[in-house]
């Protein structure tokens, strides 16, 4: 068993996903700085590339990730390894997760 990179923090966080032809609104049940689980009913094979938006209360607007991979797909939910995060947006992942206002209850 491979031991993850970062440790995965429960969250509830609105999430937008886009891909070459699919695109999808859900919610990402956990989340640390290299990726996170997706709750869908949208199936995404592994190996597809997408292009992610979380919507954080925390923040005014969505916090982009513009590369990422899906890496494992279930029926109901799919996980994403995140590939390019631009500096700004590494920084509100990081606060985001640091002060654990991942809107999950708690």
């Amino acid at each position: 068993m491979t031991e993850r990179k970062a440790q995965r923090h429960p969250s509830n966080i609105r999430i937008f996903f886009s891909s070459e032809d699919l695109e999808g609104e859900s919610t990402a049940s956990n989340l640390s700085k290299h990726g996170c689980r997706v709750e869908s009913d949208t199936v995404l094979a592994a190996g597809t590339e997408v292009e992610l938006w979380l919507f954080s209360s925390d923040f005014e607007w969505p916090l982009k990730v513009e590369k990422a991979v899906v890496r494992w797909s279930a029926p109901e939910a799919f996980g994403t390894e995140f590939l390019v995060v631009g500096t700004a947006q590494r920084e509100r992942l990081r606060q985001l997760i640091a002060g654990r206002k991942l809107g999950a209850a708690g």
